[in-house]
């Protein structure tokens, strides 16, 4: 079993690589949805099972359920991995190019949209402040920010990641001058602030990705592949010496900030790997799944402030009979999953999307996240042709962060609540024109 194990991790890392090759070379575009999905998947259900098992191999190999668990494992994290990839690839031949061209009358509209929803993501971040006791409240201490009752106000605090694709858009033609980079800047500082100094990898991938997304897809420029992989590399590091380092950044810190990278991968309580790796062994020994019914109950009760309805997550979850509790941990049973497997997960610790597909969709995960796959790869096709849903696609690209990383809740709340603004508002505001049939000339007799 120990040799299937690192055979199939083998083979997802080739065939992972590969991929990465193909769409390459096919499109030599560095924002095709392989480009960044492919190298988290690869980290994820490649390199960490790889590491943790050469670093530590009876820690690692004991939580996971010995070596036949392990291999058992690698197999279901392989289907999932080649079924996102495949569904990428089938979105990416079969999405519908753009029935008009855009006609950019109105540049000034989208400007506008994009400063308004950046100045509200700054007034709101500004509030959470506030609340705290001001900045060096806020961010004097380890994992900090600001704060606000209503969660709403804390993520639109982050609206400046969907302003930054508007503003680049609106200059598609008269291109970016400094005063627009500044205001780019300004609106982003909230999401770097809490990604840099609050340590926290979703914010500063997303205010990164966004930028260099919005930047790429409207404006075409040429980067070599090798710029692109030491870019996306020096990211990853970054994400991962802000996890090691946590404890230590905040306002005022004297502690050194020397946690290693590889500190931060032995947290073997809060692997992702393992972690998934112990939803699928608690779904396989319990037949226990939600279809669907724990990211609807998520959703529907997201919906409606907490203020206006103080209970909504206990209720929801009574309606639907289901035996979670989605204020902890995502409404995963972390308390049952460590029956089966004899140790408990670190509070906070993430699932990553194999084990959270499987525990919502049980044998139907391959088709789901095939599905996902398909959604990237068709909005990245449609992007290409109209430049309304870049800001789209650049949001989701972002946020796959959330989906491969964390959670299907994580992810699908934020890309409803920043995609699809997005999506609607340049539908309405960026005007189209029909296309012009070609003039016909008659030969004269």
């Amino acid at each position: 079993m120990q040799g299937l194990f690192y055979g199939l991790a083998g083979f997802l890392a080739v065939f992972g690589l590969w991929a990465i090759f193909r769409d390459w070379m096919r499109w030599r575009d560095v924002f095709h949805p392989t480009m960044f999905c492919v190298p988290q998947c690869l980290f994820l259900y490649a390199w960490l099972p790889i590491y943790g098992a050469t670093s530590d191999e009876f820690e690692f190999v004991s939580r996971a359920g010995y070596w036949d668990e392990l291999a058992k494992f690698q197999l279901v994290a392989n289907v999932m991995c080649v079924a996102l990839i495949l569904g990428i690839w089938r979105g990416d031949r079969h999405a519908r190019k753009a029935s008009a061209p855009i006609l950019q009358q109105n540049p000034n509209a989208i400007f506008a949209v994009g400063v308004a929803f950046g100045s509200l993501g700054a007034l709101t971040w500004l509030v959470g402040i506030i609340n705290v006791g001001g900045f060096a409240a806020a961010y004097g201490h380890a994992y900090g920010g600001g704060w606000d009752d209503s969660g709403y106000v804390r993520e639109a605090a982050q609206f400046g990641f969907v302003a930054t694709p508007l503003i680049i858009l609106s200059r598609r033609h008269g291109g970016m001058q400094p005063r627009h980079w500044i205001l780019v800047l300004i609106f982003l500082t909230p999401l770097l602030l809490q990604g840099l100094l609050g340590a926290r990898r979703g914010p500063t991938f997303l205010a990164l990705v966004g930028l260099a997304g919005s930047y790429i897809l409207v404006f075409r420029p040429r980067i070599p592949f090798v710029v692109a992989a030491i870019g996306a590399a020096s990211v990853g590091v970054l994400l991962l010496w802000l996890v090691a380092n946590r404890d230590a950044i905040y306002l005022g810190s004297e502690e050194k900030l020397d946690g290693s990278v590889s500190t931060m991968l032995e947290n073997w309580s809060g692997n992702e790997y393992l972690f998934s790796s112990a939803i699928v062994r608690y779904v396989e020994a319990t037949d226990d799944t939600f279809g669907g019914r724990r990211i609807f109950a998520h959703m529907s009760a997201r919906i409606v402030p907490h203020s206006l309805w103080p209970t909504k997550y206990a209720d929801v979850v009574s309606e639907l009979g289901l035996n979670i509790d989605l204020t902890r941990g995502a409404g995963i049973p972390v308390d049952r999953i460590a029956t089966i497997t004899g140790w408990d997960i670190a509070v906070g610790a993430a699932p990553s999307f194999v084990g959270d597909f499987c525990l919502e969709f049980g044998y139907f995960a391959p088709l789901a996240i095939f599905a996902v796959g398909f959604l990237y790869g068709r909005l990245w096709k449609l992007s290409r042709s109209d430049p309304r849903v870049q800001p789209a696609y650049v949001l989701l690209a972002a946020l796959s962060i959330y989906l491969l990383t964390q959670t299907i809740e994580a992810w699908m709340f934020r890309a409803l609540l920043f995609g699809l603004p997005a999506l609607i508002i340049l539908r309405i505001v960026a005007r189209t024109t029909p296309m012009r049939a070609p003039s016909r000339y008659r030969q004269s007799a």
